[in-house]
């Protein structure tokens, strides 16, 4: 095991902003720039700004890696001071401080899942959060941990579950990582060092999403009853619909907000009717009004969602006109299909 940096003999040495400066060969402006985006970690005092000596890599000249890491996984309303005083103060658990804890490897998980479990005392700031319970909590949920799939148990299912609720009632852009983690009933932690940014935690809820609708299409005796029992049912509360609306007018890509995720769903009785064509029970009179609003709502969102469905449909050397032409040409099927008399 790798021994923890000794902090005990000044553990609460600081630097002032010429200092850090000088250290890191970069403008006090440069250093005012990574404090307010907690890239580093300085707070006022005594009329200036200072700033922990443990966070400097001495030998590099910059900042510890671990350093950026370790300040995000603080709320944004603790204040850097109250992270300051509570980075030197021992925990009885590990009978270091979170500080000599970062600074091990062996150990730095445990430091990133204290400060995630972080919540200043409205009175006392520095106020330290019962590291034994919070580590236990963690080491628990990490073993429940497994990689992203629909399906899974645990934390992991718990944190998917509460993100799709979220996002689909309120939209991506208004939900922070807090609230799903509270939705959830885990720790922030957990979720940052699983998923690090809202938007990987998005790309993972709608995997969910998709894999289970194709999964349950899947288990329909055939085309026909597949569309009959999922076209317009409680598949999944409409969450995919919501979630998908709500990112395509926040302007999230399509590449970023389903990679990796194919839709299946439909997929396998398509291809096996089109082998065993059987021609469905339908009404025999269709309106035209119907297929009229149908095809125009299909035509008026078309540029909005085209580069959606290309990206489900994993299509990427197909151009964005063929594809058009394509679904044009379903459309026109569709219009002669259910012409009278036929």
């Amino acid at each position: 095991m790798a021994a923890p940096r000794d902090l005990t003999e000044r553990p609460d040495d600081v630097w002032t902003t010429p200092q850090a400066a000088e250290f890191l060969g970069i403008s006090r402006q440069a250093i005012n720039k990574r404090v307010q985006n907690r890239k580093m970690l300085g707070y006022p005092g005594g009329g200036s700004t200072l700033f922990p000596v443990w966070q400097f890599d001495v030998e590099n000249r910059g900042i510890r890696p671990e350093v950026p890491e370790f300040l995000a996984m603080f709320d944004a309303d603790v204040a850097p001071h109250a992270i300051a005083r509570w980075s030197i103060t021992r925990i009885d658990e590990f009978a270091r401080t979170p500080a000599e804890l970062l600074l091990c490897p062996d150990t730095t998980g445990d430091a990133l899942r204290l400060a995630g479990d972080y919540v200043a005392d409205p009175v006392e700031e520095h106020s330290v959060p019962d590291a034994e319970s919070s580590v236990q909590r963690a080491d628990k949920e990490v073993v429940e941990w497994t990689p992203t799939r629909a399906g899974s148990t645990g934390a992991q299912q718990a944190i998917l579950l509460a993100a799709a609720d979220l996002f689909s009632r309120k939209g991506p852009a208004k939900v922070t990582l807090r609230e799903i983690a509270a939705a959830a009933d885990v720790s922030y932690g957990l979720i940052y060092r699983f998923y690090r940014t809202k938007e990987n935690l998005l790309v993972a809820v709608m995997e969910l999403l998709v894999t289970y609708g194709g999964e349950r299409l899947s288990g329909e005796e055939d085309a026909y009853a597949a569309i009959e029992n999922s076209f317009g049912a409680d598949v999944d509360a409409g969450q995919f619909g919501r979630m998908l609306t709500w990112s395509v007018f926040e302007g999230t890509r399509p590449d970023r907000l389903l990679g990796g995720v194919r839709s299946r769903g439909y997929r396998s009785q398509i291809d096996a009717l089109w082998e065993n064509p059987v021609e469905p029970q339908v009404r025999a009179e269709f309106d035209s009004n119907v297929l009229a609003s149908l095809v125009a709502l299909v035509g008026s969102v078309w540029d909005l969602y085209e580069p959606y469905l290309t990206e489900l449909a994993d299509n990427p050397d197909r151009s964005r006109e063929d594809v058009r032409q394509e679904v044009t040409d379903m459309l026109k099927v569709l219009v002669y299909a259910t012409r009278p008399n036929r």
